[in-house]
């Protein structure tokens, strides 16, 4: 996974901080969202009003348009390219309140934002908390569009009551709730726990994985699995890419891996994961593998079988 060649030690010195603070705020808005339209949720499923399906595809284009509305606003050099390609609603900075204020980023290139409203629809329709908005944000190669450096990640998971975020070169970091200005500037001044993959000593081995709908797809990743298994004493399918990631990042799992998914599912996490120290492999081809795991022989393991 392409990084920049600058490192950066601190938040002083971190010129991507910015791109956290508009991320969070990003967040803040489809917390809200997801939070209004889970217990819209919960009525339709209990009371039978309307289809919870039906409900998740508002709510999802709902939180996209209004995320977009706040990018082209604060970012309008930037390109957003979001799961559901919905039209944005213009920010009114009156509907919103919690919003930190943005340091100085005019020095940060354009830039593009890969969004996902709702990563894990089926857990958040189901009342299942492992959903999220995801935000990757990258320096696009003119030469190689499906290419680029990708600068900044963050994840944030309303049930779980969990943000995960990192710039490039400044580590990846997890925080209760949704970080304040001072958590995303100088989180290691304020005690917030830095991601560093799997802990020295942790006994077992599990990875992580999640399957497609479609017959020919899912069928293909059982006969993997079985070859994969071999490699780990245990599997998790929790539902969401994005949470998956972190969770390699976090050391809760040892590797991760899936095929067929759109950039928006993986962008927030892989940063998450490359910055923790974990080794990443991002697909160039929507059917090539994503993958995250805490030692190098067990990514090119899982690159060559998943």
């Amino acid at each position: 996974m392409d990084q920049p060649t600058a490192t950066h030690t601190s938040a002083h010195q971190n010129p991507y901080a910015p791109l956290l603070v508009i991320a969070r705020n990003a967040a803040v808005m489809a917390w809200e969202r997801m939070t209004h339209w889970s217990a819209q949720l919960s009525d339709a499923t209990v009371e039978a009003k309307d289809n919870p399906n039906n409900l998740v595809t508002v709510a999802d284009a709902q939180i996209e348009s209004i995320v977009t509305g706040y990018l082209n606003h604060v970012r309008p050099g930037d390109t957003v390219v979001g799961e559901e390609e919905v039209e944005p609603t213009p920010f009114d900075p009156a509907a919103w309140s919690g919003l930190l204020d943005i340091p100085d980023h005019a020095h940060v290139p354009a830039s593009e934002w890969h969004i996902d409203p709702i990563d894990g629809t089926v857990n958040f329709v189901r009342g299942i908390e492992h959903y999220c908005f995801s935000a990757g944000v990258r320096l696009a190669s003119p030469d190689h569009p499906a290419q680029g450096t990708w600068l900044a990640g963050l994840v944030a998971a309303p049930v779980m009551n969990t943000t995960w975020y990192a710039t490039s070169g400044a580590g990846a970091w997890v925080t209760t709730g949704l970080p304040d200005t001072q958590r995303i500037l100088t989180p290691a001044e304020v005690g917030v726990a830095r991601l560093s993959g799997t802990p020295a000593g942790r006994r077992g081995t599990v990875v992580a994985t999640g399957f497609g709908y479609g017959k020919e797809r899912r069928d293909r990743q059982f006969r993997a699995l079985i070859d994969i298994m071999e490699r780990f004493d245990d599997v998790r399918r929790m539902g969401s890419a994005a949470i998956d990631l972190c969770q390699v990042a976090q050391g809760r799992v040892n590797a991760y891996y899936e095929r067929g998914l759109g950039i928006y599912d993986w962008a927030g996490g892989a940063v998450i994961a490359r910055e923790a120290g974990c080794h990443v492999h991002i697909p160039t081809e929507r059917d090539m593998p994503v993958v995250a795991a805490d030692t190098s022989d067990v990514l090119e393991f899982l690159t060559s079988t998943a």
